[in-house]
């Protein structure tokens, strides 16, 4: 394929079958970079896990467009962008989500390893763990974090359900030492505090004035069922929690409020996110919640009751991890 002249916008379909390849290629993975085609000119923009995946999506994009010239302007993660505390006294808690390890990941957390250990406490991860839902893309993932000295929690996210083996991803993430919360919930001791974690995967179906019902066809009432049914595990296992732990976090890969969303298209709205799921959040009350699963979304929200809510989903946070402090 050659340009097709200055100036000119290349179809869309060129730009997508880019994206595509550099998803689908094992030695990149990378979904959510943008690739803009103008004139003779190719521009990758985004950012990526590292320098060797950097080089190798240049290639990807030369091979599909040769006579293009491509401007590869991505960044590469850097613990300098972790925005490391102190946490002194208190819970340090490192959040991440929508990693998508590949069966050829392997490596990819050795840079972030070291500090990770030494900044944080506890590390949970919002969802998405692998690409396609594949045992053995859980089982690259958990070999990847398994010399992490902190305890690691987990929800899954629509990723690990693709294949329709979420059962086996989640057994291959406990095995590797990552325990996976699906409306339940678990207390880590830290020092001489309680961290009480309440985990649910989610579901869509919108936010007030723009949000599915109930009511209808029978698939479209599944829908919404199964937000309902997300709603209510999340409630029982907030409600798991006694009084006696020093901060409550919940971890979901659905976004519970429509803040975190902002750079999203409205229309997927609800296919991101529901606020069936701030409801018990509110009502039973935590410190934090943590989501992941809106790639161009933002980091920082809030729900109605005023509970700071956390997107961090990597292509957000645009770094290997985000630090927050607890009690």
């Amino acid at each position: 394929m050659t340009p097709e002249g200055a100036g000119a916008e290349a179809p869309h379909y060129v730009v997508e079958r880019v994206r595509d390849a550099i998803a689908r290629a094992p030695d990149v993975n990378e979904l959510d970079l943008r690739v803009p085609v103008v004139g003779g000119k190719v521009f990758i923009a985004g950012t990526v896990a590292t320098p060797e995946r950097r080089e190798a999506i240049t290639d990807i994009v030369g091979g599909l467009l040769p006579g293009y010239d491509v401007q590869n302007e991505t960044d590469v993660l850097t613990l300098s962008n972790t925005d490391g505390i102190n946490g002194e006294g208190g819970i340090r808690l490192a959040a991440v989500g929508d990693m998508h390890f590949g069966v050829e990941s392997a490596g990819m957390m050795d840079p972030w390893l070291e500090q990770l250990s030494a900044e944080a406490d506890v590390l949970v991860i919002a969802g998405d763990l692998t690409r396609c839902g594949d045992p053995e893309e859980a089982r690259v993932a958990a070999r990847e974090l398994h010399s992490l000295p902190i305890p690691k929690v987990a929800v899954l996210g629509n990723h690990d359900y693709h294949s329709g083996k979420e059962h086996a991803v989640a057994e291959r993430l406990e095995e590797g030492g990552i325990r996976v919360l699906e409306g339940s919930s678990v207390v880590l001791r830290v020092r001489s505090l309680a961290l009480g974690i309440a985990g649910v995967k989610g579901f869509g179906g919108g936010f007030p004035g723009a949000c599915g019902s109930d009511f209808g066809e029978p698939e479209m009432k599944a829908f919404i069922t199964q937000t309902k049914h997300a709603a209510k595990r999340l409630e029982d296992a907030l409600a798991s929690l006694d009084g006696s732990v020093t901060a409550r976090v919940a971890l979901l890969h659905y976004a519970p409020v429509r803040g975190t969303l902002l750079g999203e298209r409205p229309e997927i709205y609800p296919f991101l996110g529901s606020y069936l799921l701030a409801e018990p959040l509110d009502r039973l009350g935590v410190d934090l919640v943590i989501h992941g699963h809106a790639h161009a979304g933002v980091e920082k929200g809030v729900t109605p009751g005023g509970i700071p809510v956390r997107n961090v989903a990597q292509p957000v946070i645009r770094a290997p991890y985000r630090l927050y402090a607890l009690g």
